[in-house]
């Protein structure tokens, strides 16, 4: 996150807000404040989004600002706003929460991927859509589609890359009634087997 954030701000000139989830990282977050400790105010923890931060959001957009999300991530408050769609090989939950926003803010949205090769990293930047607007009819095949594109382009810098993709619970896991998935915690899993 920090190495795309200090990428986008060098070379765009922007100001680049990451929405998280790392309320419960207290190593992640210390480690981060030591190294910069402005990292904070570029930071938005994003539990649950609500309309007090699509406003923040879109004012940020307005100041000419980027916001960054993982689209990788499903919801940490559940499995209401996925899309199941094909990814390695089986179907694995997609936020649909990225596009929503994106078709609230009016903005074009753009995909970075970042590879570590040699002694440095290789970052990826392409255009994902001008702007997204979902029908009032079919929104959710709408947002399954946009997934589906996604979730296409994840798996291709993923085979680039297999050992690189560090999402570290179990991403393709039916949702579980457990008591430690409910309240939050989840176990560490190894990655997927590679083909």
């Amino acid at each position: 996150v920090e190495m795309c954030r200090a990428t986008l701000a060098t070379r765009f000139k922007r100001q680049v807000t990451v929405l998280v989830h790392t309320r419960h990282a207290e190593t992640y977050n210390n480690l981060i404040k030591s190294v910069r400790p402005d990292a904070e105010s570029n930071v938005m923890q994003v539990t649950e989004v609500g309309p007090e931060t699509a406003i923040a959001l879109q004012e940020r957009i307005e100041r000419g600002e980027w916001i960054a999300i993982a689209g990788d991530r499903t919801p940490v408050t559940g499995q209401s706003r996925v899309s199941n769609v094909p990814f390695l090989g089986k179907s694995a939950p997609f936020s649909q929460g990225p596009y929503i926003l994106a078709a609230l803010m009016g903005c074009p949205v753009y995909l970075l991927f970042c590879i570590r090769s040699n002694d440095g990293h290789d970052v990826y930047f392409e255009q994902f859509s001008d702007a997204i607007t979902l029908p009032r009819k079919d929104k959710d095949a709408a947002l399954s589609a946009l997934a589906a594109r996604y979730a296409q382009r994840l798996e291709h810098y993923c085979l680039m890359a297999p050992l690189q993709w560090y999402n570290f619970f179990d991403f393709w896991a039916a949702p579980a009634a457990s008591p430690e998935i409910a309240a939050g915690k989840l176990s560490v899993a190894a990655p997927p087997k590679q083909p």
